[in-house]
């Protein structure tokens, strides 16, 4: 049968075949401009909002399955999809502080890092991992990943560094933070020069701007080692000086000074949180932290007690009990979703909080293992630890493999387990070879291996909060017609520095100031030179000819002066307070971020122009 017999057969003309070009190239925001009655088709069949998607398929979830027909029943949706970032929000938070942080600092000190080193490294690359998932991911294929990463550089210094300023001050480390500050900066130029030359990005400068990362990294090592040797040095000449006769105190004091800062600075040991968690579990962590007055810097608290982590993993050994001793009672204590000691201390509120995050809580539980120097037995529970051996990669590999294959039967992403179905065959006797050796009374010398499982899983846990919070947040401004810039620089950036803000403020509060404000600028550095330089890399369409304009974006040039501002502020205030963290510039910082909102929702409105040119495009 020839074409034409079968075009009359099927009676399909140049019309159809324009209207499916047109279809297949319609974006999502006309979608939302057609009746509701037409809205499930083309949302299912237009390719921008198949990209709009994660584990869930909103769209087809509001148009196809529940079949909204009205504006109400719309806005109604988008309060509830509020509500579910929320919920997201609660699940980054709750990873962060139970799992994530305490294996950062595990991980820190096996390696023998200082806070500092640990912040601009492990923190950093944990906070923005995700951002560089989702600049590889089909949502930001053709999103202006420049406007993006720069708008969330600017959340996570204004926003992260304004909060722990502002609810922990402390003593930064001055040269560390103005060197950092300048690899920032330098970072930023060059990633800009790289966006507005003449001609399309090239592979060769996705490879510049990674091994300007690399030199980064290497300096911050060879900072330590330096700090290191001139700290020996320092003792050294104690020492002699001890041994003159008769001493020269004033000297020995001077040095003494000098020793105790940098030794200060060397620290990252294991510190006691008793008193941070119970003030949080009765709900006056705040009020205690602004006792003094909003506004008044208090006096920077003495350095936090170390835990004697080797007395919390033998706290309860006893070599004559049972190897199983009340193995099963051990194992519902640890699924308990109600922390009895929060229950205990809390209010009513707080009460009907621990009951309302419960069947999250547990499902966590169930296959992230626990790892944490400050608790008893450093969070071992015999049978619920080798349970999780089973269950936790089974969970991770599943969540991953759907997530790449990207299968949708439904509103929801397929489960794919033809992967994960064969990792018990590997787990299993694993787990129960260690549940024949180990003990219920004391950790094994292993179970520190467990941190891999933790890391990664909590790791899978935040990727898959954040890139949920992405896509809701660009349905939401779909949906009130909003630009895709302005959500990159306004909602997206701030629900993307979300973990960020929440891994930060913990850290602070527990006494990690100057792990959290690395972090708050190695965070951004990795983010701008690490996240784009594997965009121009594995994005083939970034580095075609002409995408630059829409990598770059509307608003780049704001995000983009609006950064050069905050850092150049930062060393101001910096060097201004002799590298003391003070309330002030953390209103500072809120404040800058504040003015960056007004002018975008000024330019959202027509009411300025961006400080970016208008587009001029040759005639053909």
């Amino acid at each position: 049968m020839s074409a034409r017999t079968k075009r009359l057969k099927y009676n399909i003309t140049e019309l159809d075949h324009e209207f499916h070009y047109f279809i297949k190239n319609m974006s999502c925001r006309a979608v939302m401009r057609l009746p509701y009655t037409y809205r499930c088709r083309m949302a299912t069949q237009a390719s921008d909002c198949k990209h709009i998607i994660n584990f869930f398929n909103y769209f087809r979830m509001m148009y196809c399955s529940i079949d909204i027909d009205d504006k109400a029943t719309e806005v109604l949706f988008m309060l509830l999809f509020s509500f579910i970032c929320v919920a997201f929000l609660w699940l980054m938070s709750f990873s962060i502080g139970t799992y994530y942080s305490p294996v950062l600092k595990i991980i820190s000190l096996k390696l023998h890092m200082n806070e500092y080193l640990a912040g601009v490294t492990f923190l950093a690359f944990g906070n923005c991992s995700p951002e560089i998932i989702a600049n590889l991911m089909p949502v930001r294929a053709d999103a202006p990943i420049f406007t993006i990463t720069v708008g969330n550089t600017l959340a996570i210094i204004l926003l992260s560094g304004g909060t722990v300023c502002f609810l922990r001050p402390f003593r930064m480390n001055g040269h560390s933070t103005l060197r950092d500050l300048l690899f920032l900066l330098l970072g930023v130029e060059v990633l800009r020069f790289v966006m507005i030359k003449e001609g399309a990005v090239t592979l060769g400068e996705g490879i510049v701007l990674f091994l300007i990362y690399v030199v980064y990294v290497a300096i911050n090592i060879a900072d330590l080692a330096l700090l290191r040797y001139y700290i020996r040095k320092l003792r050294r000449e104690l020492e002699y000086l001890e041994s003159l006769t008769p001493q020269p105190i004033k000297e020995i004091n001077a040095k003494l000074r000098k020793l105790i800062s940098w030794e200060e600075q060397d620290d990252i040991g294991i510190k006691d949180t008793t008193k941070y968690r119970r003030s949080r579990d009765t709900g006056n962590h705040f009020s205690n932290m602004t006792s003094s007055g909003y506004f008044v810097t208090p006096i920077p608290e003495r350095r936090s007690e170390h835990v004697d982590y080797e007395s919390n993993r033998t706290a309860l050994y006893d070599s004559e009990n049972p190897r199983n001793l009340q193995l099963f009672t051990e194992f519902l204590q640890s699924l308990n979703p109600v922390d009895p000691e929060a229950w205990q201390l809390g209010g009513w509120s707080n009460r009907i909080y621990l009951i309302a995050r419960c069947p999250l809580v547990f499902v966590l539980q169930l296959f992230i293992p626990v790892v944490d120097y400050e608790k008893v037995k450093h969070g071992w529970s015999k049978l619920l630890n080798c349970t999780q051996i089973v269950t936790n990669p089974f969970v991770v590999i599943t969540l991953v493999h759907s997530g790449v294959s990207s299968v949708y039967k439904s509103w929801h992403i397929t489960l794919d387990f033809s992967v994960s179905m064969w990792s018990p065959f590997l787990t299993v006797p694993l787990a129960i070879v260690i549940f024949l050796h180990s003990r219920t009374d004391v950790p094994p010398s292993y179970h520190h291996l467990f941190i891999i499982l933790t890391f990664f899983s909590s790791m899978v846990t935040l990727w898959l909060a954040v890139t949920e919070l992405e896509v809701l947040s660009e349905i939401v401004g779909i949906v009130f017609n909003l630009s895709e810039s302005f959500m990159a620089v306004t909602f997206e950036a701030v629900s993307n520095a979300t973990p960020d803000i929440i891994a930060n403020y913990q850290l602070a509060l527990q006494g990690y100031g100057r792990m959290a404000f690395a972090a708050i600028i190695g965070g951004p550095v990795f983010a701008i030179l690490v996240s784009m330089s594997l965009a121009f890399i594995f994005n083939h369409r970034v580095r075609e000819v002409g995408a630059n304009s829409w990598v770059y974006g509307d608003l780049g040039d704001n995000c983009y002066l609006f950064l050069v501002i905050t850092i150049v502020t930062t060393m101001w205030w910096s060097a201004t307070f002799n590298f003391h963290a003070r309330r002030s510039a953390g209103v500072f910082l809120w404040l800058v971020y504040l003015q960056f909102l007004l002018y975008a929702v000024c330019v959202e409105w027509d009411l300025v122009h961006e400080f970016s040119r208008d587009q001029h495009f040759k005639p053909i």
